[in-house]
Order: structure tokens, then C-alpha cells, then sequence
């Protein structure tokens, strides 16, 4: 008998961003890295045309330390790096547009438009932004009404929502949101 291995929320999150080769990647609040292996992962495979670029922000020194050991061999390939300080900070803004972002269990993108909002000066016409939540009291009430709530504060700050799923498995969900074109 075949056991089937059950996915966890950092590989289902990675699944869900469908980032492609070539893609420039900011996730905030980093945490210790593991998304970011999942995600980076996705950067690496196949032909690119531009160099890929991952960058994981997180106000803890401790947590982006750990980020950067899970994630040793992408930040050795000039593939990803982690940076600690709070968000918005201002050095992002030196950096060429990213083309997605994401957030896990960042509240801040699901309760502030101002924070929505300098996450969408961040990306390219065109970029995504998702925010991925995970509740101690599951269900699918719970989900509508964070969900609702995310949505409301991605479309205060400036950006255009375009889905909003769950995955009961992973006890988890997410609305994602685009920046309008010019």
C-alpha cells in the first residue's frame, strides 16, 4: 500500500504563487526560510532568460539567520537574500520592480491599506500580490470573513483583487491581488 505523503502549507503556498523562472519574488515576513526554499526552488528550474531574484524580508535578525542556512546553496547561486528590518522599508525601493510578493500570516497586508499600498509600489504593473493566511479555528466561515477582511484592505491600498481560495487540508487560505496596469 502506497502512503501518500500529505503537503504541507509552505509547499502548498509555493504551489498556489505559480511563480515562473525569472520571476523577481519579495516575501514578507520570511520567517525561517521555509516558503522561500519551496518558492526558490520553483526560481531555479528551467531556462531564464533574466537572472531570478528572490528576496525575503523579516523584522528578526534570528528568524532571517535561519532563513538564510535553510536556504544556504540559493543565497551561495546569487538566487535569494534575506534582509532584516521592518516593513515598509526603504531600501526596497532601490530595487527593480518585483513581479510577485507574498505574505504568510502577515496581518498587516490583511488590516492596513498603507501597507498594501507600499507593497503594490514595489511590484510592476501588472504584479501579484498574495496574502496567505493560516487560523487556529479553521472553517470555512472563519475563511470568508479573514478573506473579506483582506480584500477590503488589498483594494484600499490601490491594488485589484483577483482570487481568494482555502485548502482545508492545509488548514489554510488566500487572497491574491494585482496591480492595476499604468
Amino acid at each position: 500500500m502506497a502512503i501518500l505523503a500529505r503537503m504541507d502549507r509552505h509547499e502548498w503556498a509555493a504551489r498556489t504563487l505559480s511563480v515562473r523562472p525569472g520571476d523577481r519574488v519579495l516575501e514578507i515576513g520570511c520567517g525561517h526560510g521555509v516558503t522561500a526554499s519551496h518558492v526558490c526552488a520553483e526560481l531555479a528550474a528551467g531556462p531564464r532568460e533574466a537572472p531570478p531574484r528572490f528576496v525575503g524580508l523579516d523584522r528578526s535578525a534570528k528568524m532571517t539567520a535561519a532563513a538564510g542556512r535553510r536556504n544556504a546553496a540559493h543565497v551561495a547561486a546569487g538566487l535569494a537574500e534575506f534582509r532584516t528590518g521592518p516593513f515598509p522599508t526603504p531600501d526596497l525601493g532601490a530595487e527593480p520592480p518585483f513581479d510577485v510578493a507574498y505574505a504568510f500570516n502577515v496581518r498587516l497586508l490583511w488590516t492596513d491599506p498603507a501597507a498594501a499600498r507600499a507593497v503594490a509600489g514595489l511590484l510592476r504593473p501588472g504584479g501579484r500580490l498574495a496574502v496567505f493566511f493560516q487560523l487556529p479555528a479553521w472553517s470555512a466561515a472563519v475563511h470568508r470573513e479573514v478573506a473579506a477582511r483582506a480584500a477590503r484592505t488589498l483594494t484600499a491600498g490601490g491594488l485589484a483583487v483577483a482570487a481568494d481560495g482555502q485548502d482545508v487540508a492545509v488548514e489554510s487560505g488566500y487572497v491574491t491581488a494585482v496591480v492595476p496596469p499604468g
